[in-house]
């Protein structure tokens, strides 16, 4: 795949020729944030938008995401617009991410048109990517931000942040406010905002009152970076308490799993494949404490304060430089393989963690 990556960095460099680089304006009108990838990716990087606005109060931001992510900008007061961008690369919605049908999207698609009609002053592409690059130079923006040292694409732009895979992907994306001047910066805690109606109606989803509640998130992107489901469902036996009332949410691919580790307990339920995306949100801001992957959820549990257990799937080999790129100071607590530790977490480990919480 080296080789698809080369053309496209080729391309990005020579498209740059073309159309040049150029300085910031002083005071730019309006800013474009590309990140057309995951739930969590988008949710991670949501204080840049508070970013922005605050550098530069009077401009118009606007974030250009997949459909399936839209809705957790909903009710954003930083962000002035939404553009829908379900650009074929860095996602795990879009299937073919090929080579030609990324060039056929930045080259044809009605949606990069837009982008070309909107004649924004700076743009952002927080992955940093070729293919990102090729999308922001098309559409004739003429003061580029990206990544150098991930994906590619930074000979295509006037700034660039360095790649670290030791700085928390938050603090990474603040770094592009800092590239245009913003010396005050929001924490890098997620933001989501929910109406009042939305909360109340979590309110009334848990049956149980005055009582411990556990949102449980057993579903992933991958597999391997997922804690086994048998792992969920001996954890879940012990919880299983009148003390506690947990709900066990996710996607319509997580719906048999769900239900296989709620079976025959008494304070467990699932609603996996039956809540919106706002729903499971909201959900999560009206409980005690998360278990889940690595994953949205553990981003939204952040948001709203919420301490969560990530109990690290096979692949993950470092779960200290996993917390420290992706984890949240006081609120995750990431179990895994380390330097010292050589297997995952068993369930009865994970639950000496949750009855502390608890």
């Amino acid at each position: 795949m080296s080789w698809k990556r080369d053309i496209a960095e080729a391309l990005v460099w020579l498209a740059s020729r073309f159309v040049p680089t150029g300085a910031a304006a002083a005071t730019p009108e309006s800013i474009f944030v590309l990140r057309n990838n995951d739930l969590g990716d988008l949710l991670v990087i949501t204080p840049l938008f508070q970013a922005l606005h605050d550098l530069y109060p009077n401009a118009k931001i606007v974030a250009g995401v997949g459909d399936w992510a839209k809705p957790l900008l909903e009710l954003n007061p930083y962000i002035s617009e939404v553009l829908p961008m379900n650009a074929p690369w860095h996602n795990q919605v879009i299937v073919d991410q090929s080579l030609n049908t990324a060039l056929t999207y930045i080259l044809t698609s009605t949606e990069a048109q837009r982008l070309s009609d909107s004649h924004f002053d700076v743009a952002i592409d927080v992955v940093g990517s070729p293919f990102g690059q090729l999308l922001l130079i098309k559409a004739g923006i003429p003061y580029r931000i990206g990544v150098r040292g991930f994906a590619g694409g930074h000979s295509g732009a006037h700034s660039f942040v360095n790649y670290n895979h030791d700085e928390h992907v938050g603090q990474q994306a603040l770094r592009y406010a800092e590239i245009l001047g913003a010396t005050e910066l929001p924490s890098i805690y997620p933001q989501v905002f929910l109406s009042e109606e939305e909360k109340l109606a979590a309110e009334n989803t848990w049956q149980k009152k005055a009582v411990k509640r556990i949102v449980v998130g057993p579903g992933g992107g991958f597999a391997t970076k997922c804690w086994p489901i048998e792992s969920y469902r001996q954890l879940l036996e012990q919880l299983d308490n009148q003390s506690l009332e947990i709900i066990v949410v996710g996607a319509e691919k997580d719906v048999e799993n769900a239900s296989a580790l709620c079976k025959d307990l008494k304070n467990a339920g699932s609603l996996a494949g039956k809540l919106s995306l706002r729903q499971a949100l909201a959900l999560v801001a009206t409980s005690h404490l998360v278990i889940c992957n690595s994953s949205m959820l553990m981003h939204a549990a952040a948001a709203f304060g919420i301490p969560h257990v990530i109990p690290l799937g096979e692949y993950f080999t470092d779960s200290k430089q996993h917390m420290s790129q992706w984890g949240y100071p006081d609120l995750t607590h990431c179990l895994g393989k380390n330097a010292e530790r050589k297997t995952i977490y068993k369930p009865g480990e994970v639950l000496a963690v949750v009855n502390k919480l608890l």
